[in-house]
């Protein structure tokens, strides 16, 4: 209400910002109360939780701010009605004092050293400067005062993480814009969704990644026990050879060595003072009995492992080929299904899968999955049986299809097939096997994690993936 009875209907003449910091000035031609012109200046300090917005009257007198500071709650400054506004004061260098930056600079001072000492000295525009500095063997002062005097060019970079900066400061991956506001709206629209693309393929990576060496490891422990567990004739010699020599056994015998006829040898056992020659030899019994029955066990675990190991692998080859947030939350959701991530909260509406369709030169449509979810979707949901399936030869990679019943021409197979190699770990390789066939030949495979089939009457055409050309297709 202050603000709005004080500036409602003026003029903004300029803004600016004051001693080279955090702080925006606005200027005002304002009408005061009885109708004379004015200049009044609104003042925005963004430090933090010390943010502040200030109101000055003609002669930089502090009309009215949203924060005010009394002589008692701070040393530094006050900020009340009435008073001479006044800057916040610090030791740091003014960032175009060069002469008394050279000097600072002789001290050799450090990466956060430059930060704190130098006034509007980001992180990133000094890490510019030490490595331009050692990059092209020049003294520090003089990389500081080149990269200072860069021309305005807003500029964005593009790595592992997302920067941009007013001018170019950049080495590569750099896109320009005609202002500082054009790229900022980038910067929070479509980099931004670059940057949190980034972040969820990290995550699953790392977590699919750390689930295969996981299963990996359990199936080493359980081909150790798979080998003990089929060592377990020893309980029942063990047990033979006690009832073969009871006779000899003495109760309260603390062990007994016999002869083993099928060992042809001598053997050791321990017994149980306690128990009977046969208690001792029912004992071994039962050992053996539970040695045969987790032989069972750790065989069925260990194929149910084995399926686990060729799961993550198969995802890890998805995850590295995928750059769609889309599809990267499928594969995150397919993980929830399979109750190897937690539940998140549903909207309780169901997506159609976000595969990706082409188009050959004849108008045909060709589909893309680049995941599970999508792959079983269009092989055994949307496709119909005299459509046809492509897929590369014996390995991971993504169920193309070709919306079309008759047969197809040789433009139409290459397209499809171009299409199944890039989706796969073979994009980068030569002379990659393709087996295409008819949906009504495609068989799941039961009981497995991911979207393994079966097919018969396929044929194989051998593709050199063209990346170029792959990547200049348009998607619809």
């Amino acid at each position: 209400m202050f603000l709005r009875k004080h500036l409602e209907g003026s003029f903004i003449d300029s803004i600016h910002t004051l001693d080279d910091d955090r702080i925006i000035e606005v200027s005002f031609d304002a009408t005061n109360e009885i109708g004379d012109k004015v200049r009044l200046y609104l003042i925005y300090e963004m430090f933090s939780r010390y943010t502040n917005l200030i109101l000055l009257d003609p002669e930089r007198h502090i009309l009215n701010a949203y924060k005010h500071v009394s002589p008692f709650d701070s040393s530094d400054r006050t900020i009340a009605n009435g008073i001479t506004y006044e800057t916040p004061q610090d030791d740091k260098l003014p960032p175009t004092e060069y002469q008394a930056i050279e000097q600072f600079f002789q001290t050799e001072p450090s990466y956060k050293e430059m930060v704190d000492r130098i006034k509007g000295i980001s992180p990133l525009f000094a890490n510019v400067v030490f490595l331009k500095a050692k990059k092209e063997s020049k003294p520090l002062i003089e990389a500081y005062q080149k990269t200072m005097e860069l021309p305005i060019q807003p500029t964005i970079c593009f790595g592992e993480k997302t920067d941009y900066y007013y001018s170019d400061i950049f080495d590569k991956n750099k896109k320009y814009f005609d202002t500082l506001s054009t790229l900022i709206d980038f910067y929070f629209t479509e980099a931004s969704a670059l940057e949190r693309v980034k972040q969820i393929h990290k995550y699953l990576y790392q977590f699919v990644k750390r689930e295969y060496k996981r299963k990996k490891n359990k199936l080493e422990k359980l081909s150790v026990d798979l080998r003990q567990a089929l060592d377990n004739d020893i309980w029942r010699i063990k047990g033979d050879t006690l009832i073969a020599n009871q006779h000899k056994i003495n109760r309260g015998d603390a062990s007994f060595k016999g002869f083993a006829y099928e060992l042809e040898s001598e053997v050791e056992i321990e017994l149980d003072r306690l128990l009977t020659p046969i208690q001792n030899a029912n004992k071994y019994y039962t050992k053996y009995k539970k040695q045969k029955t987790a032989v069972g066990f750790v065989e069925e675990q260990m194929v149910i492992t084995k399926r686990e190991i060729n799961y993550f692998q198969e995802l890890l080859d998805q995850i590295e080929t995928t750059q769609s947030l889309n599809d990267l939350n499928e594969i995150q959701e397919e993980l929830i299904q399979n109750n190897y991530l937690p539940k998140r909260k549903s909207d309780n509406k169901k997506h159609r899968p976000n595969y990706d369709t082409y188009s050959d030169e004849f108008g045909n449509r060709i589909l893309v999955g680049k995941n599970n979810i999508q792959n079983n979707y269009l092989t055994h949901k949307y496709a119909h049986k005299n459509h046809w399936w492509f897929h590369v030869k014996e390995q991971t990679g993504s169920h193309v299809i070709v919306w079309v019943e008759e047969e197809l021409t040789e433009p139409t197979i290459r397209m499809a097939a171009q299409l199944a190699a890039y989706y796969s770990k073979s994009r980068h390789s030569s002379s990659v096997p393709v087996d295409y066939t008819r949906i009504r030949n495609i068989k799941k495979v039961p009981g497995m994690l991911g979207s393994y089939v079966t097919f018969t009457n396929q044929k194989t055409i051998y593709i050199d993936p063209d990346i170029p050309t792959i990547e200049s297709w348009q998607k619809k």
